[in-house]
C-alpha cells in the first residue's frame, strides 16, 4: 500500500465529524472519538507502522516492515501504546480506548500547532473552571474534506486514493451518509461502494469495527 501523508487522514476525520453546518449535522462526542481512533489506526496502517492481523481476531500490532518512526507525535503516541501492551489487543478494544482518552482534544491540539485550529479558553461561572474549545482557523479548510468527497461522488470519473476512500467509508460509518450523497448522481453510491470494496483487508476490518461500534453506541444511547 502507498504511504499515507501522516497525519492528514485524522485531521480530515476531525473536521468532518466535528465541524457542522447546514449540510452536515453535528456528530455525538463518543462517535467523534471512535471515528478519530479509526482514522489514526488506518493512517498508521497505510504508512506501514501498524498491521491488523485479520485472521487472529483483528489484533492490532506494530508492523515489521521497517518503516521509520512517524515524524508526528500523534502517530508516535499510538505506536508506543500498541508496543507497550503485553498482549496484542483487538481493533475494537483500541477504538474504545481511544474514544475514552479524548483523542479529539489530542488531535485538535495537534492541528492547533499546525495552524489548522484555533484554541480558545474561557472561564465558566460553574466552579470557575476553564473551558477549552477548538475552532477551525478557516471555514473553507473546515469544509474542504467533505467537499472533496462530494466532488468525487459528483464527477464519478476519478479514481479515489486509499486515504480518501477510507475517509468516505468513515464518513458513512459515523452516520453522515445523507451529507455525502445529497444531490449527487444516481450512480454515486455504486461508485463509492466499488471503491470501498477494494480497500485492503486491514482497512476493511477497521471500517467494519468502526461501523459496529457506532451502531452499538446508537443502540445503547451511550453518546
Amino acid at each position: 500500500m502507498p504511504e499515507a501523508p501522516t497525519p492528514r487522514l485524522v485531521y480530515d476525520a476531525l473536521l468532518i465529524t466535528s465541524h457542522n453546518d447546514f449540510y452536515k449535522p453535528a456528530v455525538a462526542p463518543r462517535v467523534i472519538g471512535l471515528g478519530l481512533g479509526a482514522a489514526l489506526i488506518a493512517e498508521l496502517v497505510l504508512s506501514g507502522h501498524l498491521d491488523v492481523w485479520t485472521r487472529e481476531g483483528s489484533k492490532l500490532v506494530c508492523s515489521d516492515r521497517g518503516a521509520p518512526p512517524p515524524s508526528d507525535s500523534l502517530g508516535l503516541w499510538l505506536i508506543e501504546l500498541v508496543r507497550a501492551e503485553p498482549a496484542n489487543l483487538a481493533v475494537p478494544e483500541w477504538l474504545e480506548y481511544l474514544a475514552l482518552v479524548d483523542i479529539y482534544a489530542k488531535t485538535a491540539e495537534h492541528m492547533a500547532v499546525a495552524g489548522l485550529m484555533v484554541r480558545t479558553q474561557r472561564r465558566t461561572r460553574w466552579r470557575q473552571r476553564t473551558q477549552v474549545a477548538y475552532e477551525a482557523s478557516d471555514a473553507l479548510t473546515a469544509q474542504a474534506p467533505l467537499a472533496r468527497m462530494r466532488r468525487y461522488l459528483t464527477a464519478l470519473d476519478t479514481r479515489m486514493s486509499l486515504v480518501d476512500t477510507f475517509l468516505l467509508a468513515l464518513t458513512e460509518a459515523v452516520g453522515l451518509s445523507r451529507s455525502l450523497y445529497l444531490q449527487t448522481p444516481a450512480r454515486a453510491r455504486e461508485y463509492a461502494e466499488a471503491h470501498v470494496r477494494a480497500l485492503p483487508a486491514p482497512l476493511q476490518t477497521v471500517r467494519g469495527h468502526l461501523a459496529a461500534a457506532v451502531a452499538t453506541t446508537a443502540l445503547t444511547g451511550n453518546l
